[in-house]
């Protein structure tokens, strides 16, 4: 039976440390930020304000994104990456009479983020 040299055993030992480092070490952070959007009228503010129109990041075409609240006045979006960015809500009531309301969210990497905006 031949026996292991220390060199070989040294070098054994380094080369599973690093496949094990280069394996384990490389996940990829989740850098996925979900907004979540609840849009509610500002003098009842238990009221909340269904299919009302959203838009994120009004101002930056390339991070622009639409859409409307569900049946429970939220509206909810993953975006890539970290930042802080506009929100504009308004509904259309009657013709002519539209409820409107603003605010700022911060996306934080990896972590779902909620902001409600009040309209009136």
């Amino acid at each position: 039976m031949k026996k292991i040299s220390i060199k070989s055993l040294i070098t054994l030992i380094v080369v599973v440390s690093i496949s094990g480092m280069v394996f384990f070490g490389c996940k990829k952070a989740n850098t996925d930020c979900t907004a979540i959007i609840t849009v509610k009228k500002l003098l009842d503010t238990m009221q909340i304000l269904p299919y009302a129109e959203v838009i994120i990041a009004p101002n930056y075409p390339d991070v622009r994104v639409e859409g409307k609240s569900d049946a429970a006045g939220q509206y909810q979006n993953v975006f890539k990456y970290e930042g802080i960015l506009d929100i504009q809500v308004y509904k259309v009531i009657i013709a002519g009479d539209t409820l409107r309301g603003t605010g700022v969210i911060r996306l934080k990497p990896g972590e779902t983020v909620s902001k409600t905006v009040f309209v009136q």
